[in-house]
């Protein structure tokens, strides 16, 4: 499920402050390489692993792990996890985790903002 709607996009953070606040909020950097970075959040629901995902691309002449390199966010993205590797965007938010995807999202809309 592809939130369109969240006030994430276009945001740009240097890489070095956007570290600081997404792990503060319970986000985790999984995939990166020097051009882009992927957080993800993880939910577990009825032994079903989920995450909310948002991924950030440099657009600066820095590289990734330089905290100076800029990066230009996108939107968030809620995803399910297939073992062994697979995941599927398709996926609606489960209605138990409704709320509490919601919640992270204005969390993260918040503190994105300042």
């Amino acid at each position: 499920m592809i939130f369109n709607e969240a006030k994430t996009k276009g945001i740009k953070k240097e890489f070095g402050e956007l570290e600081k606040l997404m792990k503060g909020l319970g986000f985790i950097r999984w995939t990166w390489d020097y051009g882009k970075a992927t957080y993800e959040y993880k939910y577990t629901h009825e032994g079903v692993d989920y995450y909310l995902r948002l991924r950030g691309t440099v657009v600066n002449d820095k590289r990734l792990e330089h905290r100076k390199a800029l990066l230009e966010l996108g939107v968030p993205v809620f995803i399910r996890h297939f073992f062994p590797h697979g995941f599927d965007e398709s996926v609606e938010v489960p209605e138990d985790l409704k709320a509490q995807v919601n919640e992270k999202i204005a969390e993260l809309e918040k503190a994105l903002a300042s």
